[in-house]
């Protein structure tokens, strides 16, 4: 089988969707051939041939940033996505075209599909379809709305990656067909583990972990309020990411005197952030909204119980009180009630240790990918071959 995965963000740009797409791309990979139209982003190469994936990047506008995309690249990726996928594929066949995001994505591969005469799976991702932080986003903004509904009418199969968004897709834009639910996978990571000592890090600190884009929507603000609330002085908080709101979150430490308690570790290797997880007592990000989370997977890989808010795509596997705890994103009360109570009982963080590390083998990106495939393997027999645009 031969795919054409459509995804704005593709490692090293973006967060969690292009993670995701490139996990899956690079398993099925394995089995067919995969080629993957994305954005070009600082000293990135035009083509490339990564883990078995072709990636061709398109040049987009105003894409001077790897961890987040600008407005102008997002909107120029329709166009400019459009010509430069109808060059990359001149002369190929594909038996499916998979576009992650309905926008910005979704525009540029239904019309390559169209173009290819192939059918097209759209899978919903997060800010796509909700995103509660920005004034923007689609479910706000009502010509991006009427752009995902096109787009959702045009596809020939629909997955969102957690039944939160398969809820909001059909609530929020009207769609009224069948959504596939496909979780998302987290390999087991592999990394080297190193001491407390070699990472700078205490051994007598209770440390509570953050990792993510330090954007309004990860809510850090509020869990660096529930750490000045809290009053111990031997629990520290490590945030790992960067971000626009970065200089925001230093400031509201150091007014509440948690400068030498709050440490902005920025954007590091993977090899390091997954030895600052293990290193760490309590993973917590009470995010306004997460599409699926990946992030808290890659956390319960590492033996860590974990603090998240509802709703959202994370309920699918989190479990409040067996996990960690779920609290109500804009409860900074409970977001301190759940923080003490884990910070306050070793015991309780050995449990749910134990039990996390069990749970996060359950989604794995092997899984994940065979779910894709059974679903292009339905979709190519179903839908009848187009005839190739000329235009």
């Amino acid at each position: 089988m031969r795919i054409l995965i459509v995804n704005y963000e593709y490692p090293p740009l973006g967060g969690g969707g292009g993670v995701a797409t490139r996990d899956i791309a690079v398993e099925l990979a394995k089995r067919h051939e995969v080629d993957v139209l994305t954005s070009i982003g600082p000293d990135l190469a035009p083509e490339e041939l990564c883990d078995g994936v072709n990636i061709f990047r398109a040049p987009v506008l105003g894409r001077t940033k790897r961890p987040t995309a600008s407005i102008m690249s997002m909107v120029s990726f329709w166009p400019i996505g459009i010509r430069h996928g109808r060059q990359i594929t001149s002369g190929r066949s594909y038996d499916v075209v998979n576009s992650w995001f309905a926008v910005p994505s979704g525009p540029t591969g239904i019309h390559l599909a169209r173009h290819l005469g192939s059918p097209h799976v759209l899978t919903m991702a997060g800010g796509d379809i909700y995103d509660p932080s920005k004034w923007y986003t689609p479910d706000k903004n009502p010509l991006l709305g009427a752009a995902v509904r096109r787009v959702l009418a045009a596809s020939d199969a629909h997955v969102a990656v957690s039944t939160d968004l398969a809820r909001r897709a059909k609530s929020i834009y009207g769609f009224d067909g069948p959504i596939d639910v496909i979780s998302l996978g987290a390999a087991a990571p592999q990394y080297t583990p190193a001491s407390r000592e070699a990472l700078g890090l205490r051994s007598d600190i209770i440390y509570v972990v953050a990792v993510g884009r330090l954007v309004r929507r990860k809510n850090l603000a509020h869990l660096i309020g529930a750490l000045g609330r809290l009053g111990r002085d031997d629990v520290h908080l490590l945030v790992v990411g960067d971000g626009p709101e970065r200089a925001n979150l230093a400031t509201q430490a150091q007014s509440l005197g948690l400068s030498e308690k709050v440490q902005f570790r920025g954007y590091v290797p993977e090899e390091t952030k997954f030895q600052l997880l293990a290193a760490a007592d309590v993973f917590a990000l009470p995010s306004m909204h997460e599409a699926f989370g990946l992030v808290y997977l890659e956390a319960m890989h590492c033996g860590l119980p974990v603090i998240a808010a509802r709703p959202g795509g994370q309920e699918d596997y989190l479990d409040d009180g067996r996990t960690g705890f779920l609290v109500p994103a804009d409860d900074p009360d409970e977001l301190l009630v759940a923080l003490g109570r884990l910070v306050n009982d070793a015991t309780l963080r050995s449990t749910i240790s134990a039990h996390n590390r069990v749970v996060a083998q359950r989604f794995t990106t092997v899984a994940t990918a065979a779910e894709y495939e059974r679903l292009f393997q339905r979709l190519t027999q179903a839908v009848p071959a187009r005839v190739c645009a000329t235009a």
